[in-house]
């Protein structure tokens, strides 16, 4: 299974969600590979850090290896997780594309949904040539105490992609395990720690009719 977790613009979490779902999925028992395809490499500099040698990453910022490698990736690993550019690209077109399940992280702001917008679009284009291609918006830095994470929740179910009902919380714990190539299911947070397994297990139940890339 191949899932990209992209949106054009950063700061929305791509890569802490990427790492994290990775990290959940290998205790699981699957055999993970993250790809970086932000030439930033935050995911990069995540594994950087990590002392464990449990979850294998790649850099590739460039379309052309990206197509060509990731379907023989897929048959090596249970899950390959695409950490997306923050830009609508011929890398993110490659990304949906090769995608059994897009997540489209979004975050409590105007901004952040107008900039999904255009991924929405992109991702729609995509799943009119193949319709298997299965995409969700994830709500990221939710606090259900303010308005504003109300109203994104209520606008986003306005669009035509699907959406998590699991919700990521505004916590710090996502950002201190970031430093420390740690996920939050290696840190004190147990709220970090459920919000993570639920989304996990929402995956699992949600997409389990998923095409299997051959």
């Amino acid at each position: 299974m191949i899932i990209s977790v992209l949106n054009i613009k950063g700061g929305v979490g791509k890569t802490t969600i990427a790492v994290n779902l990775a990290c959940s999925l290998h205790e699981a028992g699957q055999k993970v590979l993250i790809i970086d395809t932000d030439p930033q490499g935050s995911a990069l500099a995540w594994h950087g850090q990590r002392e464990k040698e449990d979850i294998r990453l790649i850099s590739l910022p460039n379309a052309v290896v990206l197509r060509k490698q990731a379907l023989k990736f897929a048959e090596e690993y249970d899950t390959v997780i695409i950490d997306g550019s923050p830009s609508v690209d011929i890398l993110a077109a490659v990304s949906i594309a090769l995608s059994d399940l897009i997540l489209l992280p979004v975050g409590p702001s105007p901004l952040d949904i107008w900039a999904s917008s255009k991924m929405v679009s992109k991702i729609e284009e995509a799943q009119a040539i193949n319709p298997s291609i299965k995409a969700a918006f994830l709500v990221n830095k939710f606090n259900s105490r303010t308005l504003i994470s109300q109203e994104t929740e209520l606008v986003l179910r306005e669009y035509p992609l699907e959406m998590m009902e699991t919700k990521l919380g505004s916590r710090v714990a996502y950002a201190d395990t970031m430093t420390q190539g740690l996920s939050v299911l290696e840190w004190h947070d147990k709220k970090a720690k459920d919000e993570l397994q639920a989304l996990h297990e929402e995956i699992n139940e949600r997409w389990l009719n998923l095409r299997k890339v051959v």
